[in-house]
């Protein structure tokens, strides 16, 4: 079973819709869209209602969840609620992935998701900006076997 964390603000609106419908969707900013990201990030729909719409992106319910994907955004994580649980106003909501949504345009040859194509963007805390990710820098469970 693959799970994911998340850290929400207890007083979002996401939150509530998450406890409602025991489900979500992870959506995955890319370079192309940081000012609408940005946007849905820093603007509470508890005081927006249209705040998607303002951002320029248009919803579709999920195949495999009772939760929204967002069009615009090449790929989604789909997930069921395992747990959900609030400290100091926050939650720390648990998930099954059920279903990965990836459109063909970050696709490689291979068909997997190329991250190069993706180009998803981080936060910095530090200088509070957002990176693009996409670099290969080694290889995952092998490269440190070379000091086993």
């Amino acid at each position: 079973m693959n799970k994911i964390t998340i850290i929400l603000d207890s007083r979002h609106k996401t939150s509530k819709n998450i406890r409602a419908t025991g489900a979500f969707t992870v959506s995955i900013a890319d370079a192309k869209h940081v000012i609408p990201c940005d946007y849905v990030g820093i603007v509470s729909a508890n005081n927006e209602p249209n705040k998607m719409e303002k951002a320029g992106f248009t919803t579709s319910r999920s195949e495999f969840v009772n939760a929204p994907i967002i069009n615009e955004l090449p790929l989604a994580l789909e997930c069921n609620l395992l747990s959900m649980d609030e400290d100091s106003g926050q939650y720390r909501v648990v998930g099954e992935i059920v279903n990965v949504s990836a459109d063909e345009s970050i696709l490689g040859e291979d068909g997997l998701i190329d991250p190069l194509k993706l180009e998803a963007i981080t936060y910095d805390p530090v200088r509070f900006t957002y990176i693009k990710l996409g670099e290969i820098v080694g290889q995952a469970f092998r490269d440190g076997a070379q000091l086993k």
